[in-house]
Order: C-alpha cells, then sequence, then structure tokens
C-alpha cells in the first residue's frame, strides 16, 4: 500500500511538473487569413520575445498561464492566455484585428452647373437663363442609363457593380498590407538606429511599448525626418512624445507625478 502511494505520488509530482516546466510552441499570426510579418510577440511572464517571419510564423517559450502579448505598428494589441490545450498541441493560431482610425466628417455637395441660378441671390423676377433658353445644341439628349449586369453567353447575369466592389475590396487591402509593411520597415530602422536603451534610459519607455510609441509618433513625421537624415531632429521630436505617451516605465511615472504635486 505505501509502495501504491508513493507511486502514485510521483506521477502526480511529475504531471504537475511538466505542466509547469516551460516548452517551445510554434504559431502563427494572420489579419483575415493573410499572414503577418514582423509582428512581435513578448511573453510577460518570461520576459522573452520574439517576431514572425515572411509567412506569419514564430517560435517561443512558454508555460500554462503565460499572457503573449502581441503587437504590431500599424495593427490593435492584443494579449492571449496560454491554456493547456495550446500546451498539449503545442501549437497556437491568433488573428490580429485592423487598427481603427476615426475620421472628421466629410459632406459632398452636388457640383453646380454654369447655368444654374441661386435663389438666395438672385432677383425673384429676373429671366430664367439655362441651356434650354440659350438654344445650346444637345439640351434635349437624355443622359443614357447606365447597365449594372453583363450578359454572358451561357445566360448568367453577372452584377457588374458587385463584381468592382469586391475587385477592389481586394486591391484595396493588397495595397494597405504593402503601405503597412514599408512604414513597418521604416519604423523598425529608426528603432534599430536609435537602439532600445536609447528608448528604455532616455524617454523612459517600457520596452515592450517601444514600438506602440514608435506608431505613436508617426504622425509627426518621423519616417520622413529618418529618410532625409536629419536624426537630431527626430530625436527632438520623440523626447517631445515621450513626455505626454501612457506607457512610462514604473519609476519615470513616479518622477513626474512627484513634480506635478511639488508645483
Amino acid at each position: 500500500m505505501k509502495n501504491y502511494l508513493s507511486l502514485l505520488l510521483v506521477i502526480t509530482t511529475i504531471s504537475i511538473y511538466s505542466q509547469e516546466r516551460p516548452i517551445v510552441i510554434t504559431g502563427q499570426i494572420y489579419l483575415d487569413s493573410i499572414p503577418i510579418q514582423d509582428v512581435h510577440i513578448i511573453n510577460k511572464s518570461l520576459e522573452v520575445g520574439t517576431i514572425t517571419n515572411e509567412k506569419g510564423m514564430f517560435e517561443i517559450l512558454v508555460k500554462k498561464g503565460d499572457i503573449l502579448l502581441i503587437s504590431h505598428l500599424n495593427l490593435e494589441i492584443k494579449e492571449h492566455i496560454i491554456t493547456t490545450e495550446n500546451i498539449s498541441s503545442k501549437n497556437i493560431q491568433i488573428s490580429l484585428p485592423n487598427k481603427t482610425y476615426v475620421l472628421n466628417e466629410v459632406v459632398i455637395k452636388k457640383r453646380k452647373g454654369i447655368f444654374e441660378v441661386d435663389k438666395d441671390i438672385m432677383p425673384h423676377n429676373t429671366p430664367i437663363v439655362n441651356a434650354k433658353t440659350l438654344n445650346l445644341p444637345y439640351t434635349e439628349t437624355e443622359k443614357a442609363k447606365e447597365k449594372k449586369t453583363i450578359q454572358i453567353k451561357s445566360g448568367v447575369a453577372v452584377n457588374l457593380e458587385g463584381a468592382l466592389n469586391a475587385l477592389n475590396g481586394k486591391n484595396k487591402q493588397k495595397k494597405l498590407l504593402k503601405r503597412l509593411k514599408i512604414e513597418d520597415e521604416n519604423l523598425l530602422r529608426i528603432r534599430k538606429y536609435f537602439t532600445d536603451g536609447f528608448f528604455v534610459h532616455q524617454l523612459k519607455i517600457k520596452k515592450e511599448y517601444i514600438n506602440q510609441f514608435l506608431s505613436y509618433s508617426r504622425p509627426r513625421g518621423i519616417i520622413q525626418l529618418y529618410q532625409k537624415e536629419k536624426h537630431l531632429e527626430l530625436a527632438t521630436i520623440l523626447l517631445e512624445n515621450s513626455k505626454n505617451f501612457p506607457q512610462l516605465t514604473e519609476k519615470e511615472k513616479t518622477t513626474i507625478t512627484s513634480s506635478k504635486l511639488k508645483n
């Protein structure tokens, strides 16, 4: 009986130890089924990180319950908790949501013709002047109606407008991904040029938020300054932006708060 209990205790201990011991798992990051390159994955629990390749694949050391921070310069940040299923399959598939930008309202008005009369500024008794009263040619010609369907020889009617919209949607998505990749490469060059030590020790930005900080600073034209080799002006802008960036190190947060209280 004692031998049986000892064996059971050993098996239980091994089982618990195997669950808590970190292992290497593989994964893939994608956007709308399209693999995404240069996505940063950081294990906040073990403080290790990696980056996806051109196929969106990555490998990282994890254990059950670890929190993965997944970030890309032009996509929403996402966190994933490692589950028992992830540990068993040694695989993880993660879809990142697209970043949403809120634009100001735009009002589009109908373009006025050269003979259109503005009723608000013209007197009521003035003669009407338009293409018809001036006897201009083609005034009676009606605009041809647009055909929105195509008749195929097989007899199937295809909605042209819907087909074009579908093609345009795919083209827009490809152009967006291409633009995001170019911007991502430029921001990574900026990070490599200044090094992580500059962002962590000089700007007091947490290491896992450096990419997010660069994306936050992008509207200030940092990519253009880097391409023009205006490094001193670029460093000044990064320093100014770091003062208002929310993800500072805990030490710097305390310093800023103390300064405000003294004032």
